[in-house]
């Protein structure tokens, strides 16, 4: 386990040293960054180190090897081990799980608030993989990460082991459209999650939103019909679906809680609970302004 975390951490570094390097040619070279939105992703990014800090200081089970340790002790089937199968098992659990929370952040509104910051930039880039809520960084994504996938038996250190690819791969999925345009990768991206799946996901265009759920395969999106293609003949137009000052940290961080608070106060009974767990845009009596909705409608319309 400390030689994984030794290594994530040197992998680590050299992603902060690629990322720096990433915002020095958007900005000089190819003039394509956004200084006040990088300046708001950047905060974004220090919120999640300090509050990661803080809590692994204070000893709560918030990292994913603590979790994966609790799920363990409490799995009702016991260790798979850590053989051949085991591992192959250990993907597939950590992929699902991956799938699943990455799914619910875009359909459980109340969750929503917590992801949206990830998604608010109108550009991407590899500082923007770095940019969450710290209570999505700091508690939720362990949660899935670690104590689920060690519940059906998983070991934790597949589960950090796969956590480390995941970090790894999932950051290089956000490398920008500006430095590598089509980011598709030939054969690699017929099972591979790829930049040019990741855009997709990051798009506000109503046929590409919440599409591409996974961050190193393409299985469980196949699986579970979440897969989408980036089209050239429909480049993505990234952010979401509201407008956003995106050089606002209280926007794109605390907004969409406001507003959520202000939709629950607007409605009455049960109601009430249905704004929390009901998908974005959600209204009661009206769904056409969901995103399953909007896409339906573009699909049936021959789109």
């Amino acid at each position: 386990m400390e030689s994984l975390e030794t290594a994530g951490g040197f992998l680590f570094l050299l992603l902060g040293i690629y990322v720096a390097a990433e915002m020095a040619v958007l900005h000089f070279r190819r003039h394509a960054l956004r200084l006040r939105e990088a300046r708001t992703t950047l905060f974004g990014a220090l919120s999640v180190g300090v509050a990661v800090a803080i809590a692994l200081r204070l000893a709560l089970p918030v990292s994913v090897a603590l979790f994966a340790s609790a799920g363990i002790a409490l799995s009702p089937v016991g260790s798979l081990g850590t053989g051949v199968l085991a591992w192959i098992a250990g993907w597939l659990v950590y992929e699902f799980w991956y799938w699943f929370q990455h799914w619910a952040a875009h359909q459980v509104r109340l969750l929503w608030c917590i992801h949206s910051p990830h998604h608010a930039p109108r550009s991407i880039h590899m500082m923007v993989g770095a940019n969450h809520h710290f209570v999505e960084s700091a508690l939720y994504m362990p949660f899935f990460a670690g104590f689920m996938p060690a519940l059906f038996g998983i070991e934790p250190v597949i589960c950090v082991a796969l956590n480390l690819v995941d970090g790894i791969w999932g950051s290089f999925l956000h490398i920008s459209d500006q430095v590598v345009p089509k980011g598709r990768y030939g054969v690699l991206g017929r099972f591979l999650q790829t930049p040019a799946h990741h855009r997709v996901h990051h798009a506000r265009n109503v046929r590409y939103l919440d599409r591409n759920y996974n961050s190193i395969t393409l299985f469980w999106d196949w699986a579970l019909g979440t897969l989408e293609p980036l089209r050239d003949e429909e480049p993505p137009d990234y952010g979401i679906t509201r407008e956003v000052d995106t050089g606002s940290f209280w926007d794109v961080h605390f907004r969409e809680l406001v507003l959520l608070a202000r939709d629950v106060r607007a409605t009455r009974g049960l109601d009430r609970l249905r704004v929390l767990w009901k998908p974005p845009g959600w209204r009661p009596g009206d769904a056409s302004h969901t995103a399953a909705a909007r896409r339906g409608a573009l699909i049936r319309a021959g789109g």
